[in-house]
């Protein structure tokens, strides 16, 4: 189960007087695994796994190398609006994808409980709250899931002189390392591992008539450097 509550961020410029729109999402469920026959790789698989050792709970999370970025991963050729139209513009450069990034988990010792490192670095982040309930999810992107790109489109209207925009998509991507400790005195165990994941994802428009200012996004000065070369 997702958490309900919104967590992501508005990424749409405002490009002299146009008037844009722009989306956010959040990571979505993926379909749940069937079973594995009795006798597949897979099912062979899920009993190694079984016999893992696994880390106990209740434990202490530290994290370090953490990176929390909004990253450009998709871009559309910038297109000309009129300045002296009367009527609304569609937008119909398709956005076309720069990179893929995959949501993972990776640890050495015992197994953590997916669930609990994503919501243990969600309350990092500042999603979410210590005293929520783990079980209504974190927000984050769980790992197999890809960070999709925004489509882009809608219409914009006529500013008074022509420019050129540009839509582009984006990605708030987390990257981290973490140790996670547990148990006392001689039952003491630690696990470590690193995370990919993300919050958010949408899109915004840039004009290569209006440089942006230091609050834009890296996301949409990256875009504005590869759609408006000076």
């Amino acid at each position: 189960m997702k958490r309900t509550r919104a967590v992501t961020t508005a990424a749409v410029m405002m490009a002299a007087g146009l008037l844009v729109g722009g989306c956010t999402s959040t990571p979505h469920d993926g379909a749940a695994d069937e079973p594995a026959p009795a006798g597949s790789s897979k099912a062979a698989a899920d009993k190694t796994v079984a016999r893992e050792q696994r880390a106990c709970r209740g434990g202490t999370y530290t994290w370090f190398n953490l990176r929390d970025q909004s990253v450009l991963n998709g871009l559309a050729a910038p297109q000309r609006i009129p300045g002296k139209s009367h009527t609304m513009v569609k937008l119909t450069e398709p956005v076309r994808r720069l990179r893929t990034d995959q949501a993972s988990l990776d640890f050495q010792g015992p197994r953590p409980d997916q669930r609990e490192v994503l919501f243990a670095l969600s309350v990092r982040l500042g999603f979410a709250e210590k005293d929520e309930d783990p079980e209504a999810g974190s927000g984050l992107a769980e790992p197999g899931q890809y960070a999709e790109i925004d489509s882009g489109g809608g219409e914009v209207g006529a500013s008074g002189r022509t420019l050129r925009l540009a839509y582009f998509s984006f990605v708030r991507l987390v990257e981290t390392d973490f140790r996670y400790t547990c148990g006392s005195g001689g039952g003491r165990r630690a696990t470590t591992g690193h995370v990919v994941t993300w919050g958010s994802s949408g899109g915004g428009l840039i004009s290569c008539e209006e440089p942006l200012d230091r609050t834009a996004s890296a996301a949409a000065h990256e875009a504005f450097r590869l759609s408006c070369p000076a």
